[in-house]
């Protein structure tokens, strides 16, 4: 989430209609955006099993983000890429040059492999790609990067335990480029392919922030253009009312419906935040006051390319405070997700991220090597223990 920089670029433009919200400089509107969602994969790579499972969740999540905090005044809609798109380049060539290299080397290919250009009927278009890849070398599973006569040391957002996304080896990118009047997003792989509670914030502040020209607020704060994505959830966060003013969205008195009470409210965090090997582990559910549950489903995974392991529920009535994973015989890090269903038919999906430690401040070690951590991609030694920065 560093070196953030936008393209400000003027463009005479017809007027827009009056009381619609419009880009940060108040040239294009924004009353209906449309972001076209790439998986993108180097010629080198393999794409993820369940890239589409992850991808459409994160468009859901900043779908209904979006909807809560504009209302019917901007309407966003995500449209996935139906296929992955491989690039003709492979990684080392990607990674040549710093983080702005890569970024405009990455979009630039999906541009013009999509003829991407702007919309006729005046809809606003953002070109959004989830890459597999980060900027330098990193296993963003582990969340390890090689570190030369170090091995390998950690690297992302470590907070009392909880993982948030933000690894200096990641690389995301966004701008709005006003002249052609549509906006560029990267999410690099540290930002979407570990579901880190925050990482739905990186996407929505790449994908629909930056590109239309909207900057980190000043001074900062818990927003998803600030610092949301080391606080929490997209759920858990919104967007500055000041920077919306200057949209063109006003206020408006309305009673949210279950559907949006449910998405802003539910959470589902482990306890212990960071277990032993052998030691029991939940979810705490966090729910809206006065619901019932109808059923709610537990998925574990230990590999980023591995499977989703169903973890057993027992039915309970009423709302459930929480859900048992059982313990974990290694160290490992996880990932989970958790779909429920109320009685009254509204649905809530939460992914998430933890670590199974024997020492809180010592990383767990992968049993195989990612190609980003193999000693021929780079200049390193034995894997040794690595410690928490």
């Amino acid at each position: 989430m560093k070196f953030h920089f936008a393209l400000l670029l003027t463009l005479l433009f017809a007027p827009i209609a009056k009381g619609s919200t419009t880009t940060w400089d108040g040239k294009h509107s924004t009353e209906n955006i449309d972001v076209t969602v790439v998986y993108f994969v180097p010629e080198d790579r393999t794409p993820l099993p369940d890239w589409r499972d992850r991808v459409d969740y994160f468009c859901n999540r900043i779908e209904q983000f979006h909807k809560r905090e504009f209302g019917d005044q901007s309407t966003m809609k995500t449209h996935v890429h139906p296929e992955p798109f491989v690039s003709a380049a492979q990684t080392s060539s990607l990674r040549e040059g710093d983080a702005n290299a890569i970024f405009f080397r990455t979009l630039g290919e999906v541009d013009a492999g999509l003829k991407f250009v702007k919309d006729q009927n005046g809809h606003f278009r953002i070109l959004l790609v989830l890459s597999d890849i980060n900027w330098q070398p990193l296993d963003d599973f582990y969340r390890l990067k090689p570190d030369g006569e170090k091995g390998w040391v950690m690297d992302g957002n470590l907070n009392r335990g909880q993982h948030f996304p933000g690894a200096a080896a990641g690389g995301s990118r966004a701008t709005y480029l006003a002249r052609r009047g549509v906006g560029w997003g990267l999410v690099s792989g540290d930002g979407w392919r570990v579901p880190c509670r925050g990482s739905d914030c990186v996407v929505y502040h790449e994908g629909c922030g930056h590109t239309v020209g909207l900057p980190h607020p000043e001074p900062g704060n818990g927003s998803v253009m600030s610092q949301g994505q080391y606080r929490g959830w997209i759920n858990e966060s919104s967007l500055d009312k000041e920077q919306k003013s200057r949209m063109g969205w006003h206020p408006v008195e309305t009673d949210p419906d279950l559907q949006e009470v449910l998405f802003s409210s539910f959470t589902a965090l482990p306890n212990p935040m960071v277990p032993k090997p052998g030691q029991e582990v939940q979810l705490d559910l966090n729910w809206p006051a006065d619901v019932d549950v109808k059923s709610v489903r537990v998925r574990l995974q230990t590999a980023i390319d591995g499977a989703w392991v169903e973890c057993q529920q027992v039915a309970s009535e009423g709302t459930p405070a929480k859900v048992r994973l059982g313990s974990f015989d290694r160290l490992t890090p996880v990932s989970y997700r958790i779909d429920v269903v109320l009685e009254t038919g509204e649905t809530a999906e939460l992914w998430g991220y933890f670590q199974v430690r024997s020492d809180p401040e010592q990383a767990p070690l992968p049993a195989n090597l990612s190609i980003d951590l193999r000693p021929e991609n780079n200049d390193t030694g034995t894997l040794s223990a690595v410690a928490s920065p």
